[in-house]
């Protein structure tokens, strides 16, 4: 039986709590664990992985402390939100915790980052990158608009469309004039309003997965890397899979939909709450959970888990397409039709200098089973490539290895010529990154990229930069010092702005641009 739990506190101090197993206990991500107070037969974790360590700490008489310790889950994908763990003994019990980012980042920039994220975009960043549990539960003031996840409507929908068969079978009634009697009542007619609604949401969503799984068959036509093959197969039979199940929703629907109730006018008042099967109906022309203003932000978000790891990378493309419009640079960001916080590009102008930003881009890698010897083709590999291989027009980048997928690359056209940057993100710390491997430093990562990817436009390959490559690390600056004094890496910037502001970092920005091309930098005044 669990009678405590603990956790470490700010103060390095621990702060111990009554067990509830309905609770969720807030947790430092730099103090990675929970401890619980056991009488009686040690606790056991129902996961085959994760083991419940034994303490020799003080305890009562006849209990003995656990930990559970998610140090190294954390440290590949560092999160924010809800992580738990079902218990094998005692049985049923479930283990909550909710993750408080301050290793790296804080709790403010954060939200920070997910407020930038949802103003540039347009669209919120707090979705979990599982298609499983698109839920969120507050929402700060914003016009982003009314986009809504595919798998989220799917979602609704399969989960309101019982209530309506429900009411088809089992029609509401009341006593009235016989005149009435062929009226459809408002309580019945709502479930043909609601149909047409979802089949309109579901025909737009349908239109966005087709174009999303057409770009996908273009990629997998073009030559990838066995490595990133597995995944794009993975994306297509689950977009094949979600066009089949919105057909199949949308027929549905139709045989719900009747004319003549269409022509019933509805006016929500309390009768529409009498019933749970017209209270899930209303969420269709409600503002989504996603985007109800609360007063109070709750304790505890009902967020799913935030990837932090994720998030930084997409922060990053942000910051830096701001960065650019500080600079007198205007345009359009462009997202990608279903997964809008994957691979979105942005394409900005001043006068006659354009910037091209795009995040993972994911070049064409060489099909080297058909290119001939150096001798025979007379010229660099990625040249021969741009010409004889198909690659994305919209997004023509090369890479002659099969790790060559970097976070950022930045085209630049000036009147002075064409200049390319490649970019990566590393939320790391500065405390283990490289420490006793320098040669995994990301900074390595970057100049491999540089010296590896190229961009085609008109017949021409313009490949990176010499001093072009650069990293954005979360700051402070400072701790990343010791990284400037690794071999190999001396030529590549590294970046370290901060979620809530950073001159400095913007200064740096600005001299890494004025190196490669001085045309582009515009001091704010």
């Amino acid at each position: 039986m669990i009678e405590a739990v603990r956790v470490m506190g700010e103060d390095g101090e621990y702060v111990q709590y009554a067990w509830k197993s309905t609770s969720w206990y807030g947790i430092r991500d730099d103090r990675p664990y929970l401890d619980i107070l056991v009488r009686g037969y040690g606790a056991q974790s129902g996961d085959k992985t994760t083991k419940l360590e034994k303490l020799t700490d003080p305890a009562p008489e006849g209990a003995s402390w656990q930990r559970w310790n998610f140090e190294q889950e954390i440290a590949r994908d560092r999160r924010f939100g809800e992580i738990s763990l079902s218990l094998k003994v005692p049985e049923d019990a479930v283990l909550r915790c909710y993750i408080v980012p301050t290793a790296l980042l804080n709790y403010r920039d954060v939200i920070a980052m997910i407020e930038d994220i949802e103003s540039e975009l347009g669209v919120n960043a707090t979705w979990d990158v599982i298609d499983q549990r698109p839920d969120r539960a507050w929402s700060r003031r914003g016009n982003s608009g009314g986009h809504m996840a595919v798998q989220e409507l799917v979602k609704h929908v399969k989960d309101e469309l019982q209530f309506a068969d429900s009411i088809r079978r089992d029609p509401f009634s009341e006593l009235g004039p016989r005149s009435r009697r062929d009226i459809p009542l408002p309580e019945n007619a709502i479930v043909s309003h609601w149909a047409a609604k979802r089949h309109d949401m579901l025909r737009r969503s349908g239109d966005e997965v087709a174009e999303e799984l057409q770009l996908l068959k273009e990629r997998v036509g073009r030559n990838n890397p066995d490595g990133r093959l597995p995944e794009l197969h993975k994306s297509t039979e689950r977009l094949g899979g979600l066009l089949r199940e919105i057909a199949g929703l949308k027929g549905m629907l139709s045989r719900l939909c009747r004319d003549g109730e269409l022509q019933t006018g509805i006016y929500l008042g309390p009768i529409f709450q009498r019933d749970h099967r017209l209270r899930h109906l209303l969420r269709a022309f409600a503002p989504r959970l996603s985007e109800a203003i609360s007063t109070v932000e709750s304790a505890r978000s009902h967020y799913p888990p935030i990837y932090l790891n994720r998030l930084w990378e997409l922060w990053g493309a942000v910051w830096l397409a701001k960065e650019f419009r500080r600079w007198g640079f205007a345009g359009s960001c462009f997202l990608n039709p279903v997964n809008k916080l994957h691979s979105c590009s942005w394409r900005l102008q001043r006068d006659d200098v354009v910037l091209e930003l795009d995040y993972e881009a994911h070049p064409t890698f060489i099909d080297y089973t058909n290119i001939p010897p150096v001798h025979q083709r007379g010229m660099p590999v990625l040249e021969w490539a741009a010409m004889h291989q198909k690659f994305d027009k919209d997004r023509p980048y090369f890479g002659s290895e099969e790790k060559c997928s970097p976070d950022y690359l930045i085209r630049i056209t000036t009147p002075a010529g064409r200049f390319l940057m490649i970019g990566d993100a590393c939320l790391a710390s500065p405390q283990h990154h490289a420490v006793k491997r320098p040669q995994d430093a990301k900074a390595h990562t970057v100049e491999k990229y540089r010296r590896t990817v190229g961009w085609v436009t008109q017949g021409e390959v313009i490949r990176c930069h010499p001093m072009g490559g650069f990293v954005l690390f979360p700051p402070p600056s400072e701790s990343w010092a010791y990284l400037h004094h690794i071999q190999g890496v001396e030529d590549c910037t590294l970046l370290s702005p901060s979620p809530l502001g950073d001159k400095a970092a913007s200064e740096r920005l600005a001299n890494l641009l004025v190196a490669i091309s001085p045309d582009v930098v515009m001091r704010p005044t």
